[in-house]
């Protein structure tokens, strides 16, 4: 049996992603307020990602342990400090008083750290380096093979591609919907019918070019394209059944030919397709 920890460092870093994402939920909460926090509901915030930061940290240091001679301490120094140097941004911008007379300014200036300190932590999460391996995904095993791809997705920061002749309604919701809104997204697959293709998820996909900022749904002949892949910025991954269904049957998935070629191939399958839907600019 394939030992499902064959990707371990793949998956400790979407832990320490989805983790960090819980962190800082108080703060992203503010962000979304539509009147301005007070200056008190800062200090809450400040107070409950304090809270939980040391246990955030201990799952950086074990995703930046390798082995008992090898742990990267620089990286983890980094990594793991990301909350409190944002929380000492946000301190020092909530004992300007001139902030506490523009609530409406404290908090666009907020936004914008959040966001750079976003921007930084996935910058630092790459610098740990994740070597991904080919692996087979076991018969029936569905939810395993749905992690081992949401994995691979955690590493996204600009291009999100996804080449299917059956491309299927449940993947939009399974994997489309979990990434940011400002990734450049292409799905690319065939006329298909009623079940798949662009006749099968015409309907969804309409709905997610309203809603992402750069996505584009494109037609090709079946002669173009046969092996399903995933294109996650610069690296490209390869599946055997669609990834909606991947687990139901017996699964390959892993990195694939990455080179300056194959990404060349790649754009030819798109350049030689048609856009049926794309975000509104």
């Amino acid at each position: 049996m394939m030992s499902i920890m064959k990707n371990e460092k793949a998956n400790q870093r979407q832990n320490v992603i989805f983790e960090f994402g819980i962190l800082i939920q108080p703060y992203v909460e503010l962000a979304q307020k539509k009147l301005p926090p007070t200056v008190d509901e800062y200090r809450i915030a400040i107070a409950k990602v304090s809270a939980g930061d040391a246990s955030w940290r201990l799952g950086v240091k074990k995703y930046a342990t390798f082995a008992n001679d090898l742990f990267f301490n620089e990286e983890y120094q980094r990594l793991s400090h990301t909350a409190e140097r944002f929380m000492f941004k946000v301190r020092d911008l909530i004992a300007d008083q001139e902030m506490h007379k523009n609530l409406p300014l404290l908090q666009r200036t907020f936004l914008r750290i959040l966001d750079e300190t976003k921007n930084i932590f996935f910058d630092l999460v790459s610098e740990i380096p994740v070597s991904w391996e080919p692996e087979i995904l076991a018969a029936n095993t569905p939810f395993t093979s749905y992690l081992r791809i949401k994995e691979a997705l955690s590493i996204v920061k600009k291009r999100f591609e996804y080449y299917d002749r059956y491309l299927k309604p449940d993947f939009f919701d399974l994997f489309v919907s979990k990434l940011e809104k400002a990734v450049s997204i292409k799905l690319i697959t065939t006329k298909g019918n009623k079940d798949y293709g662009v006749k099968g998820v015409t309907a969804v996909s309409d709905l997610f070019r309203k809603e992402y900022l750069d996505y584009k749904l494109i037609k090709v002949t079946p002669d173009v394209l046969h092996d399903r892949n995933l294109r996650i910025d610069d690296n490209i991954f390869t599946l055997g059944p669609g990834a909606d269904s991947a687990g139901m049957r017996l699964t390959n998935f892993g990195p694939t030919d990455s080179s300056q070629q194959a990404h060349a191939e790649l754009e030819k399958v798109i350049s030689s397709g048609t856009i049926i839907h794309e975000s509104k600019k």
